[in-house]
């Protein structure tokens, strides 16, 4: 369910299908300790990830929804196997966006303490992206994260026969509350 500072997004027309989908998973939560939620394991087997590969949702699973959300949606991956759960392999997704052009349903590559993570552009405020993602506070949720260089390292764009007419910038006020740490 879309929290009430996006709904906006109910109204905006056609949806790019990898934002629709993502907003069908808003609330998906990982189960601490030994069990895993049922939804991101599956996800897990649609790519053709064995139990040996990913086995449970207290691993990092930003870029397995993020691969699955591209799969399902018919947009192309240029990586396989183990790179599935990589943040750091959208960098080679669609073409690059340029600095200050990111837009609705655009991916978004952040460094963080321990590595990388990504997610999908919803809406911005003067210095934050509203991203939802996968494996951000424990869910799949929109959370929102610093445009400083420190944080952000670069947007991706994909679009076969043109973007639907909903894909622009969306500005929002900042809560204030940023992620850090998307773990």
């Amino acid at each position: 369910m879309l929290p009430n500072k996006y709904s906006f997004l109910a109204d905006i027309g056609t949806l790019p299908k990898m934002v629709a989908l993502g907003i069908s998973l808003l609330g998906t939560k990982e189960i601490p300790g030994p069990k895993s939620n049922p939804t991101i394991l599956k996800m897990a087997a649609d790519l053709g990830l064995t139990k040996d590969m990913y086995s449970n949702d207290d691993e990092a699973w930003c870029a397995l929804v993020q691969s699955w959300i591209c799969v399902q949606s018919g947009k192309p991956l240029p990586f396989k196997g183990y790179d599935l759960l990589r943040a750091r392999s959208f960098l080679k997704w669609g073409i690059p966006v340029p600095l200050g052009q990111e837009m609705l349903g655009d991916i978004l590559v952040f460094k963080r303490p321990a590595g990388f993570h990504v997610g999908m552009y919803i809406a911005e405020s003067k210095t934050t992206f509203a991203t939802m993602g996968g494996n951000q506070r424990n869910e799949y949720s929109i959370v929102e994260i610093s445009k400083n260089h420190d944080r952000f390292i670069e947007a991706r764009r994909l679009y076969a026969i043109g973007p639907p007419a909903s894909v622009k910038k969306y500005i929002v006020d900042s809560t204030g509350k940023l992620s850090t740490n998307e773990a």
